[in-house]
Formats: C-alpha cells, sequence, structure tokens
C-alpha cells in the first residue's frame, strides 16, 4: 500500500513539474516584459532552452559548444519583376551577402562576406513559397524564386544555411541597391580613402585620395563591377569590404554620441526593408556588438570561373569555396574544434 502511494506521489509530482514548467515557458513567451524567470536573467533562462548547434559539413558532424547568434544582410539589385504577384513576380539577384556571426560566450564577432557566385544548392520555389526542385547554381539566385520579397529573403537564408552545414540564422534585413543610398544619407556620407584607382568607375576615385561619398557616389564604388579590376565579383567585394569597415566606424562615431543613433536609422529605414529582425533585437545587438571583439571581414576562399549551370546556354561566373576554407571559417566565427 504504502509503495503505491509512494508510487502515485512520485507520479503527480512529476505531472505538477511538467505543467509549471510549461506554464513558467508559457508565461515567458507571452510577457516580452520579463526581465528574469525564478531569479534567472530572461536571455540566460532562454539559452538553457536553445537547442546547441551541430553543424554537418562533408559527412562529419561538428558540435558548436558556444551561444551564437547570427544575422544575414542582403542588398538587391534591379533584375526582377518585383511590383507583380504571383506568376508575374520574379525576384531581383540578390547581389551583396553578410552574415553577422555573433558568439555571445566569448564575446566576439565577425562578418562573413559571401560571394553572389557562390555554388550551392538552391530551391525553386512555387509562388505559394513550395519547393518543388534543387539545383546547384549561384547563391544570388536564390532571392529570384517565390511569390514575394519575404519567400525570396527565407529561400536566401536557406540557401545560406546549406552552405554552411546548417547553421542557424536568426534574421534577415534586405535592401535594394536604390534603398542603399538612403542609409549613406542618414550618416552624412561616408569617408573612403582609396587604396586602388578607381577612375573608371568615377574620375573622382584616384588611388590615395580621400574623400565622403554623396549618396550617388558610394552607390558607383559598391554596385561596379564590369571592366573594373578583374571584372569579377571579387572586386566589387574588395570595394564593399572597404565601404561597410567606413561605413561601421561611421556608424560607431555617431553612437557614442547618441546611443540610440543605430536603432534610429533601423527604424528609418523599415519601410525600405524586407525583414524579419525587430528594433528590440536591433537595440541589443547595437549594445553587445560596441563591448564586443571585432574579428573583422572573412570571405570564403576557392577558385572564380565561367560556367553554364544555370542552363541558359551563356557563361556565367561561378564561384567554387574549397571544403577546408568553409571549414575554418566557421571554426574562427564559432570557435568550435580548437
Amino acid at each position: 500500500m504504502n509503495r503505491q502511494i509512494r508510487k502515485k506521489t512520485l507520479i503527480t509530482a512529476g505531472i505538477f513539474t511538467v505543467l509549471m514548467l510549461s506554464v513558467i515557458i508559457i508565461a515567458y513567451i507571452v510577457d516580452e516584459n520579463t526581465t528574469t524567470v525564478f531569479g534567472l536573467d530572461k536571455d540566460h533562462f532562454e539559452y538553457l532552452f536553445k537547442k546547441h548547434i551541430t553543424l554537418e559539413l562533408y559527412g562529419e558532424k561538428y558540435k558548436v559548444p558556444d551561444e551564437i547568434e547570427t544575422y544575414l544582410f542582403i542588398g538587391t539589385d534591379f533584375s526582377g519583376n518585383e511590383e507583380a504577384s504571383g506568376e508575374d513576380y520574379q525576384g531581383s539577384m540578390a547581389d551583396f551577402l553578410s552574415l553577422v556571426v555573433i558568439d555571445h560566450t566569448k564575446e566576439t564577432f565577425g562578418v562573413l562576406q559571401l560571394n553572389r557566385d557562390t555554388m550551392t544548392h538552391v530551391d525553386y520555389m512555387n509562388p505559394d513559397g513550395s519547393s518543388y526542385a534543387s539545383a546547384v547554381q549561384q547563391l544570388c539566385t536564390a532571392h529570384f524564386y517565390g511569390g514575394d520579397k519575404t519567400m525570396g529573403c527565407e529561400n536566401t537564408v536557406h540557401a545560406v544555411k546549406g552552405l554552411l552545414g546548417q547553421l542557424p540564422i536568426d534574421g534577415y534585413y534586405s535592401l535594394s541597391a536604390d534603398d542603399f543610398v538612403r542609409v549613406n544619407a542618414l550618416v552624412g556620407g561616408v569617408e573612403i580613402t582609396f587604396t586602388e584607382d578607381y577612375t573608371d568607375i568615377n574620375s573622382r576615385f584616384k588611388k590615395g585620395e580621400t574623400l565622403t561619398l554623396s549618396d550617388e557616389e558610394a552607390y558607383e564604388f559598391i554596385r561596379a563591377r564590369m571592366n573594373v579590376s578583374d571584372g569579377t565579383n571579387l572586386s566589387r567585394m574588395a570595394r564593399q569590404k572597404v565601404y561597410l569597415q567606413a561605413f561601421m566606424e561611421k556608424i560607431k562615431e555617431l553612437g557614442a554620441r547618441d546611443a540610440g543613433f543605430a536603432l534610429s536609422v533601423f527604424e528609418q529605414m523599415n519601410d525600405y526593408a524586407t525583414t524579419d529582425i525587430t528594433s528590440k533585437v536591433i537595440s541589443g545587438l547595437a549594445s553587445d556588438l560596441y563591448d564586443y571583439e571585432n574579428l573583422g571581414f572573412l570571405e570564403l576562399e576557392g577558385e572564380s570561373r565561367l560556367g553554364q549551370a544555370l542552363g541558359d546556354e551563356t557563361d556565367h561566373m561561378e564561384f567554387y569555396p574549397t571544403q577546408q576554407s568553409v571549414l575554418e571559417t566557421l571554426k574562427k566565427l564559432c570557435h568550435f574544434g580548437t
């Protein structure tokens, strides 16, 4: 009899524990203003229930012990028909792709600049967002598919995750090249010192010159591709890197004067962006990144060559990253296997 009572007591206690835990989690999710749960900091409580990351690359699995947060930033060209809907919709190509990787455990962050021509698995999507096939082709094409910009962004996120061993991506932020110049205007222009001669783009872009770029000049500097340097996307990526480094310094400078500046820029651009990132997240990130160690800009190493993977009987640039480069870059950003 005592054994049965003890058994019932244990079962009841177990059920009660599960129910209470469920209530806590639901309350936590519903109440965004909650800062603590049972005395634990809300962020720490969230981490306790966050699944640890396991990357799958080239037949091997790698556990990532640290708390990692990632956000994909996308800049698109004008090649699509994004004002249409349904079957007439065609997304623009993703010209610019950068993944911000934050390691909250090591208190570091870095920016992985992805070549738009990177060859990886891309899903073909119907206008309703369902996938009907996939193929290995340029990463930039992932944004073309789907029925609207949101689907294009989600498909791009999916392609980047596949390239990086299913690394979770916590959010995306996308702007067209036309809207990007608005950001340049909001910070009052960005100062660039030209380390190479770019007079093929603009007669003012002379080697050794230092200029504060106007909105139009910023657009020219980050967008020009053909007939500049080697004519590949690699030369454009180098210029984008120079601009972004200067842009981040300008944001940091203005943020030192006004703690809410980064959030203000984000909110002013909301009408032009396609994103699933909230103002609350941006505010938290701005605070973290100001204090964390900056690992800088990283790129995948590999080979660029012409190919016809798109099946249109036309040569297009294709970039094939090496397996070693993908793995080593992820190790630097996520601090695993060291």
